[in-house]
């Protein structure tokens, strides 16, 4: 117990652990669990991946460290997404990215370590990052991640697309504030019209947002980013 319980996940959350600390991590872990007593190197009779698979696909559901790693950072890359207005977002917008989003391409040449470890967890963020529809004018029909699929993912179109610019407010009805199905059909496969017709639509001018598509709350979890991860 003493091998799990000294996890370093406070120095996790905030800076990517080399390789080496990671693969020593992990070692140590697997060494404790085939050890007879806890102090010595025992048998390793299955793979560390195995060992390290979720129960219900036959593993024992030990942590992958470096997949866990990045699951805490992604904590620390959403806060910065979520609460724009915080002290943390802030002092980190200010210092390294005042002219761009947290999720674009890092552009500092100075940048801290622990930055760099924040934005290190963007592939992962990205994953299971949706544009939530409310007007839909700041939402780019073939780039932005809004179709609800298995994996958030841009629209698909059904051929040649004559609109490269397109917003989702633009396949919003005004004056009934319904979708134009006319013009899903045109534009879209019937996968996609399907999946469009399911996100609601109202009157109400709702600004468009971000959310986690792997939480019913919309927000992300560190649970959930390591399962994705």
């Amino acid at each position: 117990m003493s091998v799990i319980s000294a996890m370093p996940t406070h120095v996790m959350s905030c800076f990517r652990l080399p390789k080496r600390v990671t693969n020593k991590l992990s070692s140590a872990v697997s060494n404790f669990w085939w050890s007879n007593n806890g102090q010595t190197r025992g048998m390793h009779w299955l793979a560390w991946k195995k060992l390290s698979r979720h129960k219900n696909d036959g593993g024992l559901g030990f942590r992958v460290i470096e997949d866990f790693n990045t699951a805490l950072l992604a904590k620390q890359l959403w806060r910065l997404i979520d609460y724009l207005d915080s002290l943390f977002a802030r002092v980190f917008k200010g210092r390294y990215d005042r002219n761009s989003m947290p999720l674009d391409p890092i552009r500092s040449y100075s940048a801290s370590y622990g930055w760099q470890s924040i934005v290190s967890a963007q592939p992962l963020v990205q994953k299971g990052l949706i544009r939530r529809v409310g007007s839909g004018t700041s939402v780019l029909v073939w780039d932005d991640p809004w179709i609800p699929a298995s994996r958030p993912r841009p629209a698909n179109g059904s051929g040649i697309n004559f609109y490269p610019h397109l917003r989702v407010s633009e396949l919003i009805n005004s004056s009934t504030a319904t979708w134009n199905l006319p013009l899903l059909n045109q534009l879209f496969d019937s996968t996609d019209v399907t999946l469009i017709m399911g996100i609601p639509s109202s009157h109400a001018a709702r600004p468009d947002s971000l959310g986690w598509f792997f939480t019913k709350s919309g927000r992300y979890t560190v649970k959930s980013g390591y399962t994705v991860a």
